[in-house]
């Protein structure tokens, strides 16, 4: 005869509420801004210093900042990117009750993309006039942000919401989480046309779809 395992095993635990006493919760929460943290800094490392043959030259200096623009151009567009997600991620955790061990395997994930963001970023500030280095940070950016669908997916499937949401705002929210994902997805083939517009796209496009979800998808 086996001995009942008790629903507080920390073994066999699967769920996490947000007041739990081991605070399984914050540590998940704190892990979170981390890498975070870490995805911004590393953009910002990847602009690097200038580096001149005549260090009390200025019309040399001048000239590498200027050769720097690009890169500084690319971290600014990942930036943005990286802090809506930490925004979303933020807010998104606050309206949980709790976290599953489905759920922590799938932000898992996420936190893995967003970790190696800093790689497709380094490669549109180094060759954003390339296609292919634009086409790549997309496809990147939209697998983030697919994670994000998932993320919800799995909170609303096993309840881990504080409060219950009606089937409208269901359909509103993964509307709405899904609109970068079309922008950086339409922005692939319009990279190989010109690489400007493809930029563009990932603002000018997620904008107007986000506009469009919350003023028809009820």
């Amino acid at each position: 005869m086996t001995t009942p395992v008790p629903r507080d095993d920390p073994w066999t635990r699967t769920f996490y509420p947000v007041d739990g006493e081991d605070k399984a919760f914050d540590r998940v929460v704190f892990f979170s801004d981390a890498v975070f943290a870490i995805a911004l800094t590393l953009m910002a490392v990847e602009i690097g210093i200038p580096e001149i043959d005549d260090p009390t030259s200025p019309a040399q200096l001048w000239t590498a900042l200027v050769d720097k623009v690009p890169r500084l151009l690319a971290f600014v567009v990942s930036f943005a990117w990286v802090a809506f997600y930490w925004r979303a991620n933020h807010r998104f955790t606050t309206t949980l009750r709790g976290m599953s061990g489905r759920y922590i395997a799938a932000i898992l994930v996420y936190l893995g993309l967003v970790a190696l963001l800093p790689v497709p970023a380094g490669l549109l500030g180094e060759y954003w006039d390339n296609p292919v280095a634009v086409a790549s940070f997309a496809l990147f950016a939209a697998l983030v942000s697919s994670m994000e669908v998932v993320l919800f997916v799995v909170a609303d499937r096993q309840g881990l919401f504080a409060d219950p949401i009606t089937p409208a705002f269901r359909r509103q929210a993964l509307a709405g989480s899904l609109t970068p994902v079309v922008a950086f997805v339409v922005s692939m083939p319009v990279a190989f046309v010109s690489t400007i517009a493809a930029i563009a796209c990932w603002i000018v496009l997620a904008v107007g779809l986000g506009w469009v979800v919350n003023r028809w998808v009820r």
